[in-house]
C-alpha cells in the first residue's frame, strides 16, 4: 500500500519544482512570465495527474492483495482529484476502486455492499455528464445496474433498461475496448438463462476481450489500462464452469504470465480448480 504521507511527499516535490522553474523563469529569462493564472492552472494540473497517477497505481496494487483498506484510500484519494481538470477520470477511479471492493465484500452483508454500489453510481453518472464519450465510464455504470439487480431482482424492470442503455453507449464509444467487453461478458455469465444469461456467450465475450487487450496499452498512461490478465481470468472461469479444466488451467497460467502477481488468480481460482480436479 502506498501511505498518505507517500503521495504527499511527491506531490509537494513536484509542486516546488514547477514553482522553481516558474520563479527562474521570472528572475532570470527573457521570455515573459506566464500570467498567475496559467501558472496556478498548470500547477494544479500536474498536482491532479500525479494524484491520479497514484490512484491507478493504487487500485492495481490493492486488487492484486485484495486489500479492502488499500482500496478504500484510493477512492478517497480519487475523490479529491474530482474538482480537477480530470474530474470524469477522478470520478471513474473512485467508481473503479468501488467495484473492486463490491466484488470482495460477502454477499451476504447487503448493506455494505448497497452503499457501495450506490456511491459508485453517483460517480458514474457524474463521469458521464461530464464526458459522455467515456465507454470505460458507461461500460462500469452497466455493471453496476447489473449487481444492484441480483440485489434486488425485483427492481430488473427499471434498472435493466438503464444497463443496456449504458452498455450500448460504452461499444458506440469503445467497440474495442477489452474492458467492455469483459464487463459485458460478466453479464451474460451471472445473468440467470431464463432472462437471457449465456455462460458460453460470455465465454465468446472474455475471449474477445483478451485480444482486444493484445492491442496495446491506452496513449495517455492516466486512462484505464487494466483487463489483459482479468480477461485471460474470465475465460479461465467460463471454461472451469464447464468443466473444461485444460483450457481452464492454460488460461489462469496466461493470466498469471501477465501479471504474476493477481492475487485472484493465484489464490482463489488456481486451488478452486486444482479442488475440482482431485
Amino acid at each position: 500500500m502506498l501511505p498518505t504521507a507517500s503521495l504527499s511527499r511527491k506531490t509537494t516535490l513536484l509542486l516546488t519544482a514547477s514553482l522553481l522553474v516558474f520563479s527562474l523563469v521570472a528572475c532570470g529569462s527573457s521570455t515573459p512570465m506566464a500570467p498567475a493564472s496559467s501558472a496556478s492552472s498548470a500547477l494544479e494540473s500536474a498536482a491532479t495527474d500525479s494524484l491520479l497517477r497514484q490512484v491507478k497505481t493504487q487500485i492495481r496494487e490493492a486488487t492484486d492483495e485484495g486489500s479492502l483498506d488499500s482500496l478504500k484510500q484510493a477512492r478517497a484519494w480519487a475523490k479529491q482529484a474530482t474538482g480537477g481538470d480530470r474530474a470524469a477520470l477522478a470520478h471513474y477511479y473512485a467508481a473503479l476502486a468501488d467495484y473492486r471492493m463490491s466484488n470482495r465484500l460477502p454477499e451476504e452483508d447487503e448493506a455494505r455492499r448497497g452503499r457501495v454500489i450506490e456511491d459508485a453510481i453517483g460517480h458514474l453518472k457524474r463521469a458521464t455528464e461530464i464526458n459522455g464519450t467515456m465507454a470505460d465510464a458507461w461500460a462500469l455504470l452497466s455493471g453496476y445496474y447489473g449487481q444492484m439487480m441480483g440485489m434486488n431482482p425485483m427492481q430488473g424492470m427499471s434498472l435493466g433498461p438503464k444497463a443496456n442503455e449504458a452498455m450500448k453507449r460504452a461499444k458506440e464509444h469503445g467497440p474495442n475496448n477489452p474492458r467492455v467487453w469483459i464487463i459485458d461478458g460478466t453479464s451474460d455469465f451471472y445473468t440467470p438463462g431464463m432472462f437471457g444469461g449465456d455462460k458460453e456467450k460470455a465465454l465468446t465475450k472474455f475471449e474477445k476481450a483478451a485480444r482486444l487487450a493484445e492491442q496495446g496499452s491506452p496513449d495517455d498512461p492516466l486512462m484505464p489500462g487494466w483487463g489483459h490478465a482479468e480477461a485471460h481470468a474470465w475465460v479461465g472461469v467460463a471454461h472451469m464452469e464447464a468443466e473444461r479444466y485444460d483450457p481452464a488451467r492454460t488460461a489462469f497460467e496466461a493470466a498469471l504470465d501477465l501479471n504474476p502477481d493477481y492475487g485472484w488468480v493465484e489464490k482463489v481460482l488456481l486451488p478452486k480448480l486444482e479442488e475440482k480436479q482431485s
